[in-house]
């Protein structure tokens, strides 16, 4: 198993090992005291008996009520460790059965009408309601110089089993492989991934002509940073180009997430996205969220205009950004906040927490037993754990008098979150870097270190494959079920008539926001006016060929309409929940109601 290239002989190992060791007998014996399998069999019972009737309402009942990460306790690591791979059969059993009735309201959903009394408009209401109880999931990508790169086998594996989550963050180095896969569809990832290993990542330094240790540490002492900063964004600016976080929403549907702290203590760490940050192109993000103190120089951000396309300085102010990672290397409470995650998947590598986390994600977060028997790892001397979080205390402590004291404000600061933030989430991963690999960390990656830290990074993702499974199934299903529900719905021929109905009122709504218009609404007499010349002339310049198609493409992937997609923000659902309730009105409330200039209109 150790030795495993493929997931496919891995996971053939560890099914003959669990038969070998009598782990089936365990897995096939339901009652346990780590869970409670009487409220499992009594929920996946209910399941099955309204799925077998086809009762609509008790299958929507269920799917809007009974569906947890956690029911009975089946989150419980200790679940996980008596096999190699898989859990008790109650638990996926009941996994199967919540999947085959979401799908059985799916089907329900395709051949039903919209005058039905469960019509596709009720369905994905039901859905709605149900993802939102569930919450959503979030990939978490640490930072750790080189070592990031293994960040990449955690997604191959990931995206291999259908189990990648549209909400990925990184920090520092993970937010590399963030941007590059957030940039990609899903149709384009499995040959970058392949090819991502052999590309240009010389990002310390020049290819071909690599600065000399001594040249480092002039430099370190002379400028204050160990590497040029132009060679990491002129990687990056090759690799992206100059898309911006909501073009690669657009594109991609996936929600890429990159922190950046201030260079400053009066600024508080930002994570950057297509809500926050929607114009700002990624690869300045990514170059500052490198940015790591006494290695690179603090960056600025950039934006790109979305109708010039002209770049500019995203604060007013000189405001410069460092490492994601010293202040919120994983940005777990904004992500809640703003996207409704409630199940945090981590890949961890930072060499300073990694060896420390071991043991505690083998006990209580996630880790199966291969992940306990890293190296490195404090999980065979409890009394280095213990001393290990007595001397993080105590280093606390007195950087916080420090800092009463005024002795160097801003680096005890930084070195205090770096010390006191949380590095861990719901599941761990621990890709195996040995402290060999540690003169490596801030050099040039090569192809054959590219693909040994991919492979680390799968062997770390596959004994936990099974329990990523049972946790984001269910959530993944009711993505794909809004996802067919609402395309059904929105081009749905009533919901083409609403639409057209809505465009044409908020044109004409866009039409009187001018003064002439409100002189018209008023009752006023309409005044003629004949534009000048060169008004005329302004407007032919600004005429574009029709054959423009990549220019109108451009132009309209940055309008902030309203899209069918499967990744919506809570906002975006409550409009279209008040669509369809408007949606039942009569035509003539419809009309009699004007939209206020702000309204989201969707679109075909």
């Amino acid at each position: 198993m150790a030795a495993a290239e493929t997931y496919k002989s891995w996971y053939t190992a560890a099914r003959e090992l669990d038969t070998l060791e009598g782990n089936n007998l365990w897995k096939e014996d339901a009652h346990s005291g780590e869970y409670n399998s009487g409220l499992l069999e009594e929920r996946l019972r209910q399941l099955d008996e309204a799925r077998s009737k086809f009762d609509v309402p008790a299958m929507m009942h269920m799917i809007r009520t009974s569906l947890s990460r956690d029911l009975g306790g089946t989150d419980n690591i200790e679940l996980y460790q008596h096999c190699h791979c898989g859990t008790k059969q109650l638990i996926e059993n009941y996994v199967s059965s919540a999947l085959r009735t979401i799908a059985a309201l799916v089907e329900q959903g395709a051949t039903s009408t919209h005058d039905d009394e469960w019509g596709p408009k009720d369905l994905l209401d039901a859905m709605l309601f149900a993802r939102q109880s569930f919450g959503r999931s979030a990939l978490l990508l640490s930072g750790g110089g080189t070592f990031g790169m293994s960040h990449i086998g955690v997604i191959k594996a990931m995206f291999e089993a259908r189990l990648l989550p549209r909400i990925i963050s990184g920090a520092s180095a993970g937010s590399i492989v963030c941007a590059v896969v957030c940039s990609r569809t899903n149709d384009e990832l499995p040959q970058i991934l392949k090819e991502f290993p052999y590309g240009d990542l010389a990002v310390f330094d020049e290819e071909g002509n690599e600065d000399t240790m001594l040249d480092h540490v002039i430099r370190l002492f002379t400028k204050g940073n160990w590497s040029d900063i132009k060679h990491l964004t002129r990687v990056m600016q090759d690799m992206l180009g100059d898309m911006t976080f909501q073009e690669a929403y657009n594109r991609t549907r996936r929600i890429c997430n990159i922190t950046v702290s201030s260079a400053s203590i009066y600024e508080l760490p930002r994570l950057l996205n297509y809500v926050t940050a929607p114009n700002v192109m990624i690869w300045s993000a990514v170059a500052a969220s490198c940015s790591v103190p006494l290695v690179f120089s603090a960056a600025h951000l950039l934006v790109k205009d979305p109708v010039t396309g002209e770049h500019s300085s995203w604060d007013s102010t000189p405001q410069m950004w460092i490492d994601g990672s010293v202040d919120n290397d994983l940005p777990m409470t904004r992500l809640a906040e703003m996207f409704n995650v409630n199940h945090f998947i981590v890949s961890q590598v930072n060499p300073h927490v990694a060896p420390f986390l071991a043991r505690e994600g083998a006990q209580g977060h996630g880790d199966s037993k291969s992940s306990a028997q890293q190296p490195d790892s404090t999980s065979d001397s409890p009394w280095l754990h213990s001393l290990t979080a007595l001397a993080k205390n105590e280093a606390l402590h007195r950087m916080q008098v420090m800092g009463e004291m005024g002795i160097f404000t801003n680096l005890v600061s930084k070195l205090q979150a770096v010390l006191s933030q949380k590095y861990s989430g719901d599941i761990n991963i621990f890709p195996a870097v040995g402290v060999f690999d540690l003169p490596r960390i801030l050099k040039n990656p090569t192809p054959s270190f590219m693909e040994r830290m991919a492979m680390l990074g799968e062997r770390g993702t596959w004994p936990l494959l099974s329990r990523i499974r049972d946790r984001c199934a269910i959530e993944i299903a009711l993505d794909n079920a809004v996802h067919a529900l609402r395309a059904r719905v929105v081009f749905s021929k009533s919901q083409v008539d609403l639409r057209r109905a809505m465009t044409s009122n908020y044109d004409g709504a866009r039409r009187g926001s001018h003064d002439l218009g409100r002189s018209s609404r008023l009752g006023m007499p309409q005044i003629d006016t004949v534009p000048s010349r060169e008004k005329l002339a302004l407007r032919r310049s600004n005429r574009r060929p029709v054959g423009d198609l990549k220019s109108h493409v451009s132009d309209l992937s940055n309008e902030p309409l309203y899209k069918v997609t499967d990744e919506d923000t809570e906002e975006e659902e409550r409009l279209e929940m008040a669509m369809h309730s408007h949606s039942r009105k009569p035509r003539m409330a419809m009309r009699s109601r004007r939209l206020p200039r702000n309204y989201l209109i969707p679109i075909l």
